[in-house]
């Protein structure tokens, strides 16, 4: 009985089978595996590239659908064979979906798998003209930028590097911002700063743009200057001569000078040298009177948001020499000279040589001293004899001295 049973089964497939081969029915072919992998691998201002993971199986072809809507209402769409798409003439700067779908065609029929996962993709932004890359502020070790909004960014590269040393670039990836703060540069250096606008999807992809907007020659604020010297080159002169050491990165330098005469310090001159020189010769009646003076100066940068001043130098302190008149007495010579404003003391020197060889006659606080001797030897009717004069002023603890590169000379007689 078993046996019968079993019989039938067999005959009963064997039926089956013979019947659907007769008739010409066929067996629907299996719906393909839901694409992986799918991201997205380039792009321009008008075009976007994908690719997935293949599916390993005969007459698979792929849908590639891209669309302005997360629901694919409307949009583009793709069948090919490979495993990668272009999608070409997008706008610029635009955020796009795109979701691909398998297909099994191996019995001549198309039997399409689950769409893949919904990615994002980008194309790059349109270069702009208007986004004027500008510098607003500077340290002595950094400088901040700011530039316009570009209309398809949502993100930002930024490129620089000191000039003078190219090579040595360094690259930012910033978000949606509109300013960018470079820290720990270079002192007294200038650099080259290059922008990129880029448009970036939820997946981490950046669609670039081609260099937007740069700017080179930003400086970082100069820093405190040094070697400041200010000096008259004679007692009737109403030229100051200021000299400096040059910062690098300075656009010119702003200068102080003050009286000191009274009893407290008043501004007399204030001015700018517009370049980056290292002296300055300021002229003015207001220095033809004697009088003890200090200056200083300080470097400048002009930036979008105006000028921005470094730290001031140190004061230096200097007068004119006075002018002497010579008397002669019994003995030697009455030497009287021009007071100068402000000065506490006064230090008379003799040589019998104009350019060096000077004796220090002695510091009184009048203005008048009588010389007998030129060092150790008593003066010597009839020889020539050269004198200068140099004020000076005592500030705290420390004592300052005038000028001293005027002599005087004076033939003594007996």
């Amino acid at each position: 009985m078993k046996e019968a049973w079993k019989f039938m089964k067999v005959y009963a497939l064997a039926v089956a089978c013979m019947l659907v081969l007769c008739t010409g029915v066929n067996v629907k072919a299996a719906a393909p595996a839901q694409v992986q992998g799918v991201q997205q691998t380039g792009s321009s201002s008008s075009s976007v590239k994908v690719k997935w993971d293949a599916l390993i199986a005969d007459g698979i072809r792929y849908k590639a659908e891209l669309s302005e809507d997360v629901h694919f209402s409307s949009g583009k769409m793709e069948e090919r064979s490979s495993s990668e798409v272009n999608f070409y003439n997008l706008s610029p700067g635009k955020t796009y979906y795109l979701r691909v779908t398998a297909c099994n065609t191996e019995d001549g029929t198309k039997v399409y798998g689950t769409p893949s996962k919904t990615l994002e993709v980008v194309t790059a932004p349109e270069r702009s003209s208007t986004q004027k890359l500008r510098q607003t502020a500077a340290t002595s070790t950094s400088i901040t930028l700011k530039w316009n909004k570009n209309a398809g960014a949502n993100a930002y590269r930024l490129e620089y590097y000191k000039q003078g040393d190219s090579g040595n670039r360094k690259v930012v990836k910033l978000g949606d911002v509109r300013t960018y703060t470079a820290k720990k540069l270079g002192k007294d250096a200038e650099y080259a700063f290059f922008l990129y606008p880029e448009r970036k999807s939820t997946s981490g992809y950046k669609a670039s743009s081609s260099l937007s907007s740069s700017i080179s020659g930003c400086p970082v604020l100069p820093g405190k200057v040094a070697g400041f010297e200010a000096s008259f080159s004679s007692p009737s002169t109403k030229y100051i001569d200021l000299s400096w050491d040059r910062r690098n990165s300075a656009d010119g330098y702003q200068y102080e000078i003050y009286s000191m005469s009274g009893k407290k310090a008043k501004k007399l001159l204030t001015g700018k040298k517009t370049y980056n020189g290292t002296a300055d010769s300021v002229s003015s009646n207001k220095l033809v009177k004697a009088q003890f003076l200090k200056a200083r100066v300080r470097a400048y940068v002009t930036l979008s948001s105006g000028v921005k001043y470094g730290a001031w130098s140190s004061w230096k302190y200097t007068s004119k020499q006075p002018e002497i008149k010579t008397a002669n007495v019994k003995g030697g010579q009455r030497i009287s000279w021009t007071k100068v404003g402000g000065a506490d003391s006064y230090t008379l020197y003799v040589s019998t040589k104009r350019e060096n060889g000077y004796k220090k006659v002695g510091t009184v606080p009048k203005n008048t001293l009588t010389v007998k001797k030129c060092g150790k030897s008593a003066l010597k009717s009839g020889k020539n004899y050269y004198y200068t004069v140099v004020a000076n002023k005592k500030i705290g603890k420390k004592t300052y001295h005038g000028c001293k590169t005027h002599c005087y000379s004076r033939v003594y007689y007996k």
